[in-house]
């Protein structure tokens, strides 16, 4: 039940933190959005790959070019896929009566319907319907917990990241401050970790600002292109809960963001003449009562399958 604690409003002094509600934007129950889109709604939504999908609305928004946005989750797919879509691409001629929670026979039932599954979507399907089946012997508190966090984090504010010379997708909500959750795309500095919403400033940072060319800690490993820097939460403690909610971007379930302080740290980087540069870490507790202390493991996606994941886990 800690584990969602500190994610659901509460930061580590234990006072209630801004969450961001989205029955609290006017740009979400004025006039200004599409009257025929509304908000939990289901409709077939246009895909990148020119295919229609069912796909719940979630939440509507002006962004900063007046464009009408709203952010979709697509039925029985991993969120991971949520998007911020414009209202073109939402067919509002009928609402669909089905839940985004289907069974496998009702999706395949709806195909019929300008959707066609794939082996691979229905292979997805079955283990979604058997995970939801599985959920039902949760007692009621966990049940309602999960709830919780799956309405705290539905909404993925954040498109991309711009981190070194990498564009990057990001694949999940993470609790950034509420003014930078406004943005599609933030500007990380891969030094120290620092978020900002321009680029001017985030290459000023770079130019000019950033003392940092390695994470801070103690370098336990190196060895041709690779070494690993020791971090203590308690000691690094800046950069380690920047490291949490960059993480949190490509990571679902990941509830470790402020209180970092309990946790050691191991980040992996890559070394070239350019420098070094962060491609993943592990996290552990200090102390483990079920020692079983590995807490977060993560290698970003633009050094994905080269096996750093194997490699983190050996070094641990």
């Amino acid at each position: 039940m800690l584990r969602y604690a500190a994610l659901l409003g509460f930061n580590v002094l234990g006072k209630k933190k801004m969450v961001h509600n989205p029955t609290d934007d006017t740009d979400v129950k004025g006039s200004t959005l599409d009257p025929d889109i509304q908000i939990g709604e289901v409709y077939k939504v246009l895909r990148s790959s020119g295919q229609y999908y069912p796909a719940a609305v979630i939440e509507g928004r002006i962004d900063g070019n007046g464009n009408k946005e709203y952010y979709v989750h697509y039925c029985n797919h991993d969120r991971r896929l949520d998007e911020w879509v414009t209202s073109e691409r939402i067919d509002c001629s009928e609402k669909l009566t089905i839940s985004c929670e289907l069974s496998l026979n009702q999706l395949t039932d709806y195909a019929g319907h300008d959707v066609r599954l794939t082996r691979n979507q229905k292979r997805k399907l079955e283990e979604t319907s058997k995970v939801l089946q599985e959920s039902d012997s949760l007692d009621s508190t966990t049940q309602k917990l999960e709830l919780e966090y799956q309405e705290f984090t539905r909404v993925k504010f954040i498109d991309q990241i711009q981190f070194g010379k990498y564009e990057i997708d990001t694949w999940y909500f993470s609790p950034y401050p509420e003014e930078f959750r406004q943005v599609k795309k933030l500007w990380i500095c891969e030094y120290c970790l620092k978020y900002m919403k321009h680029s001017e400033t985030w290459l000023n940072h770079i130019k000019y600002d950033c003392e940092a060319k390695r994470p801070p800690g103690k370098e336990i490993y190196n060895h041709e292109n690779l070494c690993v820097f020791e971090l203590d939460g308690n000691v690094q403690k800046l950069y380690c809960q920047n490291l949490c909610l960059l993480a949190k971007l490509f990571l679902d379930h990941k509830t470790l963001y402020y209180n970092v302080s309990p946790f050691i740290f191991y980040v992996l980087c890559e070394i070239d003449n350019d420098g070094v540069h962060l491609v993943g870490y592990f996290s552990k507790e200090k102390v483990s009562a079920d020692n079983y202390n590995l807490a977060c493991i993560l290698t970003l996606p633009p050094f994905q399958r080269r096996g750093y994941g194997h490699f983190l886990i050996s070094l641990k």
